[in-house]
């Protein structure tokens, strides 16, 4: 059955509800042509070694080694992952394939390890988590279960793409959003939220909804685009930032904090207040134009300003923990 995964945590899911969603999600997504569409790619991948070798400690996600595929089923897997363009998170290395995303994800995670809790043993979400690179550097520390939350059709289909050839049994993807996330209660040891809180109307729910899904004790990794400021203010857009239409409230670093402790957080710790580049965020093979990426929505005479005159982003990382 869907879920079957989450049956031996029933009492702290609404399990019943969670597999309706599932389906009615699912049945959504899949039904659009382009849903349809990715799907189809993945008919023609590569059957894949069952010992393919894994790296999941180094800056690229590695999945298997250049000799363990043949020169045909090397095309094969090149030809689905072009299909899947853009690629927004990575890098991963894939067969001796570099697949160079628009994101280097790789700077986000070392800055935050080491304020990590240990993972091994534990439950841990990733909301928003887009094709998964996260949760596979968090699978390098053995943890009990990893839970992808995310609504892109795209995303999911890169994720069973990358799954296909890993081979995970304790990493699994659903089409939720955070919203979904009210349905689970003390459940996750960690919980990740990384570049989303800024998308949605309601930071505060988010962030209420994060602290009654955590296990006593449990811990919120909340990395967020942010304004530069010492006051604790927030900019609303007037229509949108950086060319995003789905922005709501970027605050600034102690607005952050003081959102972070107002819902409940304690032990709050700044893990990074850094200038967002093009050394992060850029163009590549695996993102090319038309599509869009950092460059594209600064003000060219004026990087510290994006487009709509707004002050450029910069990315926020904060850990805090749920009271004992």
């Amino acid at each position: 059955m869907p879920l079957d995964y989450l049956k031996s945590y029933s009492q702290f899911c609404d399990l019943d509800i969670l597999r309706d969603l599932q389906a009615t999600l699912y049945q959504k997504k899949l039904a659009i042509k382009q849903g349809q569409q990715f799907l189809s790619y993945l008919e023609d991948l590569p059957s894949i070694p069952s010992s393919t070798y894994l790296d999941l400690s180094s800056d690229e996600v590695i999945i298997g080694l250049e000799d363990e595929l043949d020169t045909q089923q090397k095309m094969q897997l090149k030809k689905c992952c072009e299909n899947l363009i853009p690629w927004r998170k990575g890098p991963f290395a894939l067969f001796g394939m570099d697949l160079d995303a628009e994101w280097r994800s790789d700077f986000k995670w070392r800055r935050l390890e080491s304020y990590l809790m240990p993972l091994k043993d534990k439950v841990v979400l990733d909301i928003g988590c887009n094709n998964g690179y996260f949760m596979f550097k968090m699978m390098a520390q053995n943890p009990k279960l990893i839970m992808g939350f995310d609504p892109t059709i795209r995303y999911y289909v890169q994720f069973k793409l990358l799954q296909h050839l890993a081979q995970i049994p304790s990493m699994h993807f659903e089409l939720f959003g955070i919203e979904h996330l009210s349905h689970f209660r003390t459940f996750y040891d960690v919980i990740f939220s990384m570049g989303i809180i800024y998308h949605h109307r309601h930071p505060i729910q988010q962030l209420l909804d994060m602290h009654n899904a955590l296990r006593p004790g449990g811990q919120l990794i909340l990395e967020t685009m942010g304004i530069p400021g010492s006051d604790s203010i927030a900019l609303c857009p007037a229509d949108r930032y950086a060319k995003m239409p789905n922005t709501w409230f970027i605050p600034t670093l102690p607005c952050l904090i003081n959102w972070v402790k107002r819902t409940y957080f304690v032990d709050i710790e700044v893990i990074s207040d850094t200038q967002l580049t093009s050394s992060e965020q850029r163009l590549t093979k695996w993102c090319p134009a038309p599509y869009q990426s950092l460059n594209d929505f600064l003000d060219p005479s004026d990087q510290n300003l994006t487009l709509e005159g707004y002050p450029a982003p910069r990315r926020f990382c904060i850990a805090a923990r749920k009271r004992g």
